[in-house]
């Protein structure tokens, strides 16, 4: 599919929407029983915004969430066209619609209710754009922080919302990576973050067009184990694999985190803020 035409020109964000992007993270609209983000996704904000795409492409966000990673794309991607964010949990995609209204986004941004599962939510995907797409794969990048905890690792959430943001099985990498195939456009790309402990099941999990072009590991610091995997994938892809210099979190300002207070951790493990 080709890009969406060039946007026209926008007006200045108001006051009140421009003090919001200086803000951003701080400040996201996030349901207080709900899944919070943590630094996994503003790592994969940081990781797709070097991503060569092409201008007006369009992105979707799987488990949008409260909107952190579409719309912090968006405003490190000027060039981005529109970007849809997908999740389940009612609460999450009216904090990601307030988000996008706090952040004045609401032109290059859609967030949806739906589950993975239903064929449904996935043509609502296609159908939320602002110009009809010619194909049902439309999108130029699909971002992905999918739930990678196993049950029994590490403390569990109380809160049900929580846990199911978390904690995922055996179901839910074939689920996430197999809707992104079906939507990604011909060398199209998947970003995604996930728990380095976890790559082998990515991989595995990876629909035969989608090959793996970039993969970066993620240490809280030198000499100790990875906590993070980034990983970018391209659709009908033939280049190698490159594996980049591991990015080590001690002493690191990660851009997107730049205004959280207090700063998250560099051995910070969880993919939500503890209860």
């Amino acid at each position: 599919m080709n890009p969406l035409s060039p946007r026209l020109p926008t007006p200045p964000p108001s006051p009140a929407a421009h003090e919001a992007r200086n803000l951003f993270p701080r400040g996201l609209i996030q349901p207080d029983k709900g899944f919070h983000f943590s630094r996994d996704a503003l790592l994969l904000i940081d990781f797709a915004a070097g991503l060569n795409l092409p201008s007006g492409a369009i992105a979707l966000d799987l488990g949008a969430g409260c909107g952190v990673i579409g719309l912090g794309l968006l405003l490190r991607r000027p060039d981005l066209a529109f970007a849809v964010g997908l999740e389940r949990d009612p609460a999450q995609v009216e904090a990601a619609r307030g988000n996008a209204l706090r952040l004045d986004l609401r032109g290059r941004y859609a967030a949806l209710a739906g589950d993975l599962a239903d064929k449904a939510a996935l043509r609502a995907a296609r159908a939320a754009l602002p110009a009809a797409p010619d194909t049902g794969a439309p999108f130029h990048l699909v971002l992905c922080n999918p739930p990678w905890r196993r049950e029994g690792a590490g403390r569990t959430p109380p809160s049900p919302a929580r846990r199911a943001a978390l904690f995922g099985d055996e179901s839910s990498f074939p689920l996430f990576l197999g809707a992104a195939d079906r939507l990604l456009a011909f060398h199209g790309a998947l970003a995604l973050v996930c728990g380095a402990e976890r790559l082998t099941d990515i991989l595995a999990a990876l629909p035969p067009r989608l090959r793996p072009v970039r993969l970066r590991f993620v240490h809280p610091r030198a000499g100790k184990p990875a906590v993070f995997v980034l990983l970018e994938a391209r659709k009908g892809s033939r280049a190698a694999l490159r594996v980049e210099a591991p990015l080590l979190l001690d002493g690191h300002r990660v851009p997107a985190a730049r205004n959280l207070s207090p700063p998250l951790r560099p051995d910070e493990r969880t993919a939500g803020h503890p209860d």
